[in-house]
């Protein structure tokens, strides 16, 4: 708003009272990387090998050794999975993964191509930097000539996805398509001084020589891998490579084998070259075959011919035979493929075309004629290559000289640094037993938990994974030394040696907790230990873990981010030609739960949808994951090459944590917890505004205040119980007792919801239902859940108790029911139970079949009781912070976003639903970050929230006015801090200024008039007279944004008065709805009013029943209600049925949206930021929802937009 900003636009304000993060410069944004962490993470699992129809007959030996995949990024069409399952079913003898600058894909490749016994050789095709001088072949004095980043464009070619064609108008001897005229070579300094590469995507043909290598073994492997690293990591920069060609020769060592490439590579760009020229002595192209002989040895290259059916293949492949035949350099055939199949040729191109971000249409002259560039078998190869069957022969020879197994490079934790005199086992025994004094007491006093403890140490020692141990108990104690929350979670709250060393802080001896299910001695593969910390802080963790352990040894892990629904769509109507507008209008009728295939009641063109089915779960770039770290006794880039990330001082790896896990790199979860950082935000602020210091560990767990206020269901903002399904459970459950946040914690996921335990432990809990037991033998790991099974812990007792199964059994059982595992195994396994629960008990047909049900059903998604534990002390440390300290909680809360469920106009709007007073930002009054006020009773906002501010520029500011006093003025403000037109208008926006607008002074001077308004720089006011009163808030916010622009423009090294200004017409004040958008626009927060407000005349007159209200209406009975779309939820176990949150002034309204409703309101319901709901409302049990019947919009004038969620 204002001169500078103009007015809000409907979509800026529709992010309001969801909290969409803001568009602010990255630099902007709040440092924390926020969200809570998952509660549950999701897990590839293991590749399954399906059936496939091999070649019945002998097939010609051949291997494919130049394939992309889908992580060449929009440059292959085909998962790795695809290209294996292909490459088998031709009956290749190897295949090749070659992806570009990378090992992105291999981890996937190399498990399915070990499944059907396929042999695997890793490679890569390097994009080379860009030299307009530098040519193959031109020599020293050229070839050490480097240029800077930008290099030359290359002109049009015909052969993105591999394939040749003659252009029209092309009239070159070779007919292939054009190349840049200039190839450059690198310097032989090294990295340092080498030309950069040119980004890939946004050109149809991205300039630069390609260089393909294919790793000899391991060695090799280990080689290519580290150079890669080195090249994204010289420039510094994010998808920018750094390669220098003599380095890389000297690299190589013998263990590389270079092929020369597609139209790319050295040797095509130069025949190009020299058909262009009319050279038929092919000077330039034996200068360049001669160039890489010289570099990387005779019997390391190969020149590769290719031939996709198109009429000048045979003439190309005759010139390079030529050549090569020259200098004795062998022939090798490939596909050069990018994609497994004919069949994927459209998707391949439609990629290419998205890479180029242009339509089909307009790459109509750069893309293939043909689909050529996909897998063939060896006799279709044969065929091709009738004349030449030594090329065929040498690359399945070649194949069989680079092939091995991916595992073989498995690295180890590097050894941890122990006092003299120890070892890891013994330093982790030491420091286990000091811990267990601490927690346990002497041995004496609790020797069940020592025997537990003993017997934990013993299969560490034997798994050899005492240094695992260490290195978390590092980061942890780092943490506490340095005042940052964590808490380790998960399985690893298992483990009585995690909670005597102070990883975790949950009993697992008292609590019963099974170590099994967190490691065993059959377990294939490292423990797993998640440590959540304080989400504002968790860089200062990771840093740790770089600067302990060096970055060549530390690297985060990636998360690769693939085509969804509305990606997909967006892209594919890209792809076809359609407007942006056109893209983005159809990508928001995308549901985020359905997916493409399923869409239905859309406008989207068929045409779009079925390109996009075929992007869906493509990868489309690589991000980083919320927290995985991994640690190697070696470089890092020995195993897989690291990249910078676009956080600055991040490096990533190229492979997610499946694929860590899977070659065995070490991984550690160091998550961003925003409910921590919240915490500690709340703990800081009661200390200093009320002079209370808090200990959470010291808070009584047996406070009745807090589960009455928890049955209410009053849990807006409290970690974990905050949801919609949460909060409809707990005046159900009426929780009492700490365990039965445990139990909360744990109710509301697929696993118990997927196995029928929510609602007959909710009629057990309160004797609506007899506690029954399936066998008697049962009853002693089911009795605390009323006989329902919960937990995982459980899960694996049960198999203990009714069919004799050891710990290690029953945790290999739960993971064969997990994930993806073999079918064999898995009938093993079922059969086992069958009998043991047969032979200890007699237990058969339907009992041991409702037995089996319940574990399957909890195998795939219950929830471990050691996570409910950990994560239920946040839960009860939240709501004490909410009952006794509400500002302190909602202020905590601001800080810390984003995180957790709800907006912060919803947190705020809740906040004062409970008697907290909450004050926009002002300039002199506010700190950077929401604080407190009146003894810590109200809330003032900060001013690091308001547009266009910042962070840096709030710390800016308030540092000048503790350094210098308050601000008198507007030019005193604009004067001490250099402030932009736009941020000193959006300060005026939010109500920042009034207080420097005196109530008897509301206009703005004309120019060169004097300037009583706007004050001197230096605090004084030029005019006499008494003291400024209190302005009225409406008439101050219009004066002040109508001030702001002037007062920006004032600098101090113009004299007063000279800055433009101009006259401002009488105004009234601002009316409250305008005051409300304004502070929505500025802030996203309305700190005393909410927009439902300004029309509940016209909804009483509806008959619309406020949310307050729900309670006090006949169970059963036809309402109506009304307010904005906080949330849309569809549960992957509620059968399609949506859920949405609707929010007034006086609470939240739960809305059931049945299948059918839905289908018929899909539009509306799916874009609408408020509506008026009609339908049945259900309250029997305490907690309020409405069974909607029918949707209609409702213009609130001031728009939210909802948080979605699965």
């Amino acid at each position: 708003m204002g001169w500078s900003n103009g007015p809000p636009t409907w979509s800026e304000l529709e992010r309001v009272l969801s909290g969409k993060p803001s568009r602010r410069p990255a630099e902007q944004m709040h440092p924390g990387d926020g969200g809570d962490s998952p509660a549950w993470s999701r897990k590839r699992g293991a590749y399954q090998a399906g059936s496939l129809d091999r070649p019945a007959e002998p097939t010609v030996s051949y291997a494919e050794l130049h394939a992309h995949s889908a992580y060449s990024f929009l440059d292959g069409a085909s998962q790795p999975e695809e290209l294996v399952e292909e490459a088998v079913r031709l009956g290749l003898e190897a295949l090749a993964l070659t992806d570009h600058n990378g090992f992105y894909g291999t981890v996937r490749f190399a498990e399915a191509a070990r499944e059907y016994g396929m042999p695997t050789v890793f490679g890569a095709e390097l994009s080379l930097g860009t030299d307009a001088e530098a040519a193959p072949g031109r020599g020293d004095a050229v070839r050490r000539r480097s240029v800077p980043r930008g290099g030359v464009r290359a002109t049009p070619n015909t052969e993105p996805l591999g394939a040749s064609t003659r252009r029209s108008g092309d009239d070159s001897a070779a007919g292939s398509g054009r190349v840049s005229a200039a190839l450059g070579e690198e310097p032989a300094r090294g990295h340092m001084f080498a030309p950069d590469s040119l980004p890939r995507n946004g050109f149809p043909d991205p300039a630069g020589p390609h260089l393909l290598v294919l790793a000899r073994g391991q060695e090799g492997y280990r080689r290519l891998s580290r150079e890669m690293a080195a090249a994204h990591m010289a420039a510094g920069e994010k998808g920018v490579l750094r390669y220098d060609l003599d380095t890389l020769a000297a690299a190589a060592g013998g263990h590389w084998h270079i092929l020369t490439g597609c139209r790319k590579g050295h040797l095509r760009a130069a025949l190009e070259q020299d058909l262009r020229d009319g050279d038929t002595r092919l000077t330039k192209a034996e200068a360049a075959l001669r160039d890489l002989v010289e570099r990387f040895g005779a019997d390391r290259v190969s020149v590769e011919l290719t031939h996709h059916g198109i009429a000048t293949d045979d003439e190309r492949n005759a010139y390079l035979i030529a050549v090569a035949d020259r200098l004795g350099i062998p022939v090798l055939a490939t596909t050069g493929a990018h994609f497994a199949a004919p069949a994927q040729r459209r998707r391949a191109m439609a990629l290419a075309a998205i890479r180029a971000r242009s339509s089909l249409d307009e790459m109509a002259g750069w893309l293939p004629s043909t689909g050529g560039a996909h897998l063939r078998s060896g006799a279709e190869m044969a065929r091709l290559f009738a004349e030449h069957p030594h090329a065929v022969r040498t690359a399945a020879e070649l194949a069989r000289a680079c092939a091995f197994d991916l595992r073989l490079i498995a690295p180890e934790l590097p050894p941890f640094e122990v006092p003299d005199g120890h070892d890891e086992n013994s330093w982790l025994r030491e420091l286990t037993m000091r811990g267990a004094a601490k927690r346990y007491g002497p041995p004496e006093r609790n020797p069940q938990a020592y025997r537990q403890i003993e017997h934990e140490l013993a299969v560490i020692e034997k798994l050899t994974f005492p240094g695992y141990f260490l290195v978390v108990h590092d980061i942890v104690e780092f943490c506490k030394g340095n005042d940052i929350l964590c808490q380790g979670r998960g399985s690893a709250a298992n483990s009585a040696v995690c909670y005597a060393i102070g990883i975790t802080n949950v009993d697992p001896v008292g609590n019963k907790l099974l170590f099994e299910r967190f490691l065993s001695v059959d377990r294939d593969g490292p423990p797993d230990i998640d440590v959540d910390i304080e989400s504002d802080r968790r860089e200062e963790a990771i840093q740790h873990v770089y600067a302990k352990y060096g970055r060549d040894y530390a690297a985060q892990v990636a998360n690769v981010i693939t085509y969804r629904g509305k990606s997909s769509v967006r892209d594919a109507a890209r792809a076809l030609g359609f407007s942006p507008g056109q893209q983005d209008a159809w990508s928001k009728q995308v549901s985020r739960w359905s997916g493409v295939a399923a869409e239905t009641g859309t406008d989207i063109p068929p045409a779009v949808l079925e390109l996009a089915g075929e992007l869906d779960g493509l990868p489309r770039h690589l991000g980083i994951h919320s927290g995985g770290m991994v640690i190697c006794d070696r470089p890092i880039a020995d195993v897989c090459p690291v990249e910078w990330a676009r956080m600055a001082g991040r490096s990533v790896l190229q492979w997610d944590k499946d694929d860590c896990a899977a070659v065995g790199l070490v991984k550690f979860d160091l998550l961003g917890l925003g409910m921590l950082s919240a915490l500690h935000y709340m703990i800081d602020l009661v200390a200093e505004h009320k002079g209370e210091q808090i200990e959470l560990h010291a808070l009584d767990l047996t406070e009745a205040g807090v589960y009455e206020m928890l049955s209410r269901a009053d849990s807006i903002g409290v970690f974990q119980v905050e949801s919609r399904a949460q909060m409809a459970t707990l005046p159900r459950l009426k929780p009492r007792e700490f365990y039965d946040l445990v139990v909360e914690v744990a109710l509301i996921r697929p696993g118990p919801i997927q196995g029928g335990s929510v609602h007959p432990y909710i009629r057990r809990r309160n004797g609506k239902e007899p506690v029954t037991y399936d066998h008697p033998v049962l009853a002693k790991t089911l009795e605390r859940t009323y006989g329902v099974p919960l937990f995982q812990e459980q899960l694996m007792q049960m198999a203990i108790d009714v069919a004799g199964f050891t710990p290690a059994e029953a945790d290999q059982l739960r993971r064969a029911m997990g994930s993806k595992r073999s079918p064999e195994k898995m009938r093993r396994l079922k059969d086992r139970l069958y009998q043991g629960m047969y032979d200890l008990h007699g237990i058969t047909d339907e009992v041991a079949d409702r037995i089996y049900e319940k574990l399957y059903a909890f195998a795939n998604f219950g929830f471990p009781e050691s996570h409910s534990q950990s994560f239920a002390s946040l839960v009860f440390y939240s709501a004490w912070f909410k009952l006794h300290h509400p500002a302190a909680f909602c202020a905590g809360l601001l800080r810390a976003q984003p995180m957790g469920f709800y907006s912060p106009q919803s947190l705020v709007a809740d906040a004062r639903r409970h008697g907290v007073r909450v004050h926009a930002p002002d300039i002199n009054a506010s700190r950077a970050e929401p604080t407190l006020e009146n003894a810590g009773t109200e809330i003032r906002l900060g001013l690091s929230g308001v547009r266009h501010i910042g962070t840096d520029l709030a710390d800016r500011i308030v540092t000048a006015r503790v350094e210098h006093g308050p601000f008198a003025s507007l030019l005193d403000l604009t004067g001490r801090v250099e402030l932009t037109v736009a941020q000193t208008e959006s300060l005026a926006t939010a109500g920042a200024l009034n207080t420097l607008i005196a109530e008897d002074e509301p206009h703005i001077p004309e120019s060169g008039g004097t300037e009583p308004r706007l004050g001197r720089p230096g605090g004084a006011a030029v005019r006499d007279g008494p003291a400024r009163r209190t302005p009225d808030p409406a008439l101050a916010r219009r004066a002040a944004l109508w001030a702001a622009g002037a007062a920006a423009r004032e600098r101090s090294n113009l004299l007063p008065g000279t800055g433009p200004a101009v006259a401002a017409p009488s105004l009234p004040g601002m009316t409250a709805l305008e005051l409300a958008a304004a502070d929505v626009w500025a802030t996203g927060i309305s700190p005393d009013s909410y927009p439902t407000e300004f029309l509940r005349a016209y909804l009483n007159s509806l008959g619309v029943v406020p949310a307050a209200d729900l309670l006090l209406v006949e169970d059963g009975a036809r309402i109506l209600v009304a307010g904005a779309v906080t949330h849309r939820q569809r549960p992957a176990t509620a059968a399609g049925v949506t859920f949405l949150n609707l929010e007034d002034e006086t609470g939240m309204v739960n809305v059931v949206c049945s299948v059918g409703l839905w289908t018929r309101y899909r539009r509306l319901a799916q874009s609408a930021t408020a509506l008026i709901i009609r339908g049945r409302v259900q309250n029997a049990e305490g907690a309020a929802s409405v069974l909607a019947d029918h949707l209609e919009h409702l213009d609130l004038r001031i728009v939210a937009r909802s948080r979605d969620f699965r």
